[in-house]
């Protein structure tokens, strides 16, 4: 069944690609996990998180045929400068305290760099460089990546986020809970009740 994309070549392209997609979708996709945690750690309004989100929606959207044409002429440096967006937009995250910062993190850098890092761009990026015979197997393991990202990343990133909360998560560790004031105040309110369990 996949005879057509065993050469060592093409399987590591395939691969790479899929993985990129992998990452990029599966982040994307659990963005939704973290309206809790941010409203309750930042005291941003969820209609406020709400709406850098779907800023990022369209954001995503947007940034693909540019990208692309950017690709054709750039070729992969599109890509890594796709995949530096989303990690900066990941890692500054948990540093934002309103909603603009949180615009400029979620709903522009991490949704272009995702977006760059799209299964449109991806296939094309990945079709110049294999055989005809290959470009359709190749496509269909490449998509799959990006499902597999969607299905593992979400339970992953929710287990992660409940262990170690998810500026943890996000900021690779940059931020600790407390940082924030809505954080000390949670965390001063839950010291109370331990030592007050009566009151």
């Amino acid at each position: 069944m996949f005879q057509t994309i065993r050469q060592p070549q093409v399987l590591g392209i395939t691969l790479a690609a899929a993985g990129i997609l992998m990452v990029t979708m599966g982040i994307r996709q659990s963005f939704g996990l973290f309206v809790n945690p941010l409203n309750t750690a930042t005291g941003i309004d969820v209609v406020t998180i709400s709406l850098a989100l779907a800023i990022g929606q369209f954001t995503w959207g947007l940034i693909q045929p540019i990208a692309g044409v950017a690709a054709d002429r750039y070729g992969h440096k599109v890509l890594a400068i796709g995949l530096v967006a989303l990690a900066l937009g990941c890692a500054l995250t948990p540093l934002v305290t309103g909603g603009f910062g949180l615009t400029v993190t979620l709903g522009l850098l991490a949704a272009m760099g995702s977006g760059i890092g799209s299964f449109s761009l991806l296939i094309g990026a990945t079709a110049h460089q294999l055989p005809a015979e290959s470009r359709g197997m190749a496509s269909g393991v490449i998509n799959a990546g990006g499902s597999f990202g969607q299905f593992i990343f979400a339970p992953i990133l929710q287990k992660l986020i409940q262990s170690i909360g998810w500026m943890g998560y996000v900021g690779n560790g940059r931020c600790r809970p407390g940082d924030y004031p809505h954080d000390r105040q949670a965390a001063q309110r839950h010291a109370s009740e331990q030592n007050n369990p009566g009151g």
